[in-house]
């Protein structure tokens, strides 16, 4: 709970919520509660965590960082690809 209410997990943090929309609290404890609705697979989890902290080379890496580079999303309907764009529109 002082996880989710805190200002110090950062602006990236993307927060988690579960099927009813409850608070996730992360944890990198093997059989956390967040961790199963990732199965057994590794390289999912790694895929989540990424996105869950934003370290994804997304449109809006690619402005921050290589500013001369695309940086719209292959959709066509949004400038920036961001990770909310692809979470939630695209």
């Amino acid at each position: 709970m002082i996880f989710q209410t805190s200002d110090d997990k950062g602006k990236n943090m993307l927060d988690l919520v579960d099927d009813k929309n409850n608070p996730l609290e992360p944890s990198y404890s093997k059989g956390s509660i967040w961790l199963q609705y990732f199965g057994h697979s590794n390289l999912l989890c790694t895929q989540a965590l990424r996105a869950i902290v934003n370290h994804v080379p997304t449109g809006e890496y690619h402005l921050r960082f290589f500013p001369n580079e695309d940086f719209s999303c292959p959709c066509g309907n949004y400038p920036i690809e961001s990770r909310r764009h692809i979470l939630y529109e695209c």
